[in-house]
């Protein structure tokens, strides 16, 4: 599985920094307030390696499973795997045991390493187990740490070796293990280079999920690259992200985060006062930010970056704060390494200005899926990766995220695509979040339901709310009901989950 080339790739960032920048601090975990300089963490990372190579008899293509939460010992892992040419593959701590288990029989890891906390999640039907205790000197894993002889070689690699294994939620069936390699962390790494103004003395505040290619990629892998420091967050709040923001100690330069939490942050009471004095890059991904609130945190001074990417090839858009608050709905132009296209049914470049499917080239995107040649076979055609998203391009060459190709719908005719509608409505005073789906109907087909959350202390006619919307959009988009509740379903990365809305009012 490991795929050597005859060049091997040289990929021991670690040890470079910690002979040039030892005493640089690389991170900080901001629950346990534990960091480390570029020497410690190297120390800590080969002697991991050690423990995994010579305790565990972890071998090259391997994987090292991991049920954690966010923390500076989830890259140790991380890295820690990759010396030994092992397979890094975290896996989401929200999902039920049986998933869990169907997971592990697909994937087959060497060694789980695993919170204390989740460990009950496997049953007692895998080993071995490394116990892990957040800033707990006495666990498992410190032990191992403290007693290991470290890994002195990075172990050769090749651009095809691969190196990570993530899985998708599952939501819709069974899971896929997206397949990672060195070519993919490679171009990830030269378009994080032209895309975001990294350096040494960058710092990132990072909460995302560490179990997804957000958590990992978005500033997080590439600043280790280039030598800075990592902030992490175990868990998200805003009040505590937007103190964390204005720290003239932490001094970040850099976050990521998805438009809700910008929202909830925006809508805090801390927000009016809050300053951020250090930071140069708000990057939001997930979703397409809603114009309202790219205005909102621009009229702070800190306009929202949006991006976009996915599981299966990190971010292959580049653009500045500037220009998409000037153009709406833009993800930016192709990044760098990579080549983008919007090809209709029958996978055909359609004009500039209509919408198709985006469909990808680049070293950065997955060889397949693990395990699954006909789900790898279906993802591609002719060398393009079909993203399953709608998009389309302007004059300038400009991306623009239209919606999931599987949440629009068609209303007589016509196609609806659910974000247009949820940027009308989400500008509107009482609402504090919105989501549309398609719905059956005998006349049209389908109809939009709009789901909406009122803001705190708001109240909401519906029948007013959909009167406004009938003089922003046109009438077929406009929904044909409004379900109000108190809460959407989120997933781990604050992405509104529409299959489960689909399954209740579907």
């Amino acid at each position: 599985m490991t795929g050597h080339r005859t060049e091997p790739l040289i990929a021991d960032w670690l040890a470079h920094h910690a002979r040039t920048r030892s005493t640089h601090r690389a991170c900080l975990d901001l629950d346990t307030g534990r960091q480390y300089t570029y020497a410690e963490l190297f120390d800590r990372v080969t002697s991991l390696a050690g423990v995994f190579r010579r305790n565990f008899d972890v071998q090259p293509g391997q994987r090292v499973m991991v049920l954690a939460r966010n923390s500076t010992d989830v890259f140790e892992i991380l890295f820690a795997a990759w010396r030994i040419a092992a397979v890094f593959m975290p896996v989401n701590w929200r999902l039920a045991a049986a998933e869990l288990s169907d997971i592990i029989a697909d994937a087959d890891p060497s060694l789980i390493v695993v919170d204390e906390e989740f460990a009950p999640l496997l049953a007692g039907n895998f080993s071995p187990l490394l116990i892990r205790r957040p800033g707990h000197a006495q666990s498992d894993y410190e032990r191992h740490i403290a007693l290991a002889a470290p890994e002195t070689v990075f172990a050769e690699v090749g651009f095809d070796t691969i190196n990570t294994l993530l899985y998708t939620s599952g939501t819709t069936g069974r899971p896929k293990g997206v397949i990672g390699t060195w070519r993919m962390t490679t171009v990830m790494l030269l378009q994080a280079g032209t895309s975001a103004p990294l350096s040494p003395e960058s710092v990132t505040l990072t909460a995302a999920p560490q179990f997804h290619t957000a958590g990992l990629n978005a500033f997080a892998v590439s600043l280790f690259h280039i030598g800075g420091t990592l902030a992490v967050m175990a868990n998200w709040d805003p009040a505590t992200c937007l103190r964390y923001l204005g720290d003239p100690a932490l001094r970040v330069t850099h976050t990521l985060g998805v438009p809700t939490q910008y929202l909830v942050m925006a809508r805090h009471p801390a927000f009016a006062e809050a300053r951020f004095p250090s930071l140069k890059v708000a990057a939001v991904g997930g979703a397409p930010p809603t114009e309202d609130l790219m205005k909102t945190w621009a009229a702070k001074g800190h306009p929202l970056t949006p991006g976009y990417g996915m599981t299966e090839v990190f971010g292959v858009t580049q653009i500045s704060a500037e220009v998409a608050l000037r153009n709406p709905g833009a993800v930016g132009w192709p990044a760098s390494y990579t080549a983008i296209r919007v090809a209709d049914e029958n996978d055909c470049m359609v004009p500039i200005g209509a919408v198709g499917e985006i469909q990808l080239q680049s070293g950065g995107v997955t060889p397949g899926y693990w395990r699954q040649p006909d789900a790898t076979a279906a993802a591609f055609v002719d060398g393009w990766f079909r993203t399953g998203d709608l998009g389309r391009f302007d004059s300038a060459g400009l991306l623009y995220l239209v919606d999931r190709k599987k949440d629009m719908f068609i209303s007589g005719g016509e196609n609806v695509y659910p974000v247009e509608i949820e940027n009308v409505m989400s500008g509107f005073a009482e609402v504090a979040m919105v989501a549309v789906i398609g719905v059956p109907d005998a006349t049209w087909g389908e109809v939009g339901m709009a789901v909406v959350v009122v803001r705190p202390g708001a109240s909401a006619n519906p029948e007013e709310l959909l009167a406004r919307c009938r003089g922003l959009i046109a009438a077929y988009k406009v929904p044909k009901t409004i379900k109000f509740v108190t809460a959407l379903p989120l997933s781990a990365q604050g992405k509104v989950l529409k299959t489960q809305l689909r399954e209740e009012y579907v």
